[in-house]
């Protein structure tokens, strides 16, 4: 996706469809076999959760850096994250790894 500003991505981002469950686990399945197509619809499918997540940050760190960490963030978690286990749902894992970017973005700025 490409996007000029913050308000930019967010618009873009708020209406990309989400991914369901299954579609998930198929796309993890097809990810574990090594295809890069399958990382890049996941990484696609959670933009929607992240600029939520930069959307309900405090305004001094709604910045296009704090934009870009949790992108970064996202895709480590993509890559790091096994989508055929039956425990934590990924949204769980995902959201907790953008709080701690969000703090740390929050941190640095004071």
């Amino acid at each position: 996706m490409v996007f000029v500003t913050l308000d930019d991505f967010l618009s873009k981002a708020k209406k990309l469809p989400r991914l369901s469950r299954e579609e998930e686990k198929a796309l993890g399945l097809r990810k574990a076999a090594g295809d890069a197509a399958a990382k890049e619809a996941l990484i696609q499918g959670f933009l929607p959760f992240v600029a939520g997540k930069v959307e309900q940050a405090p305004k001094q760190v709604q910045t296009m850096n704090t934009l870009f960490q949790c992108l970064d963030e996202l895709e480590k978690a993509v890559e790091a994250f096994d989508f055929l286990q039956e425990g934590e749902p990924f949204i769980h894992c995902l959201s907790r790894r953008m709080r701690h970017c969000i703090t740390r973005c929050l941190a640095d700025r004071l």
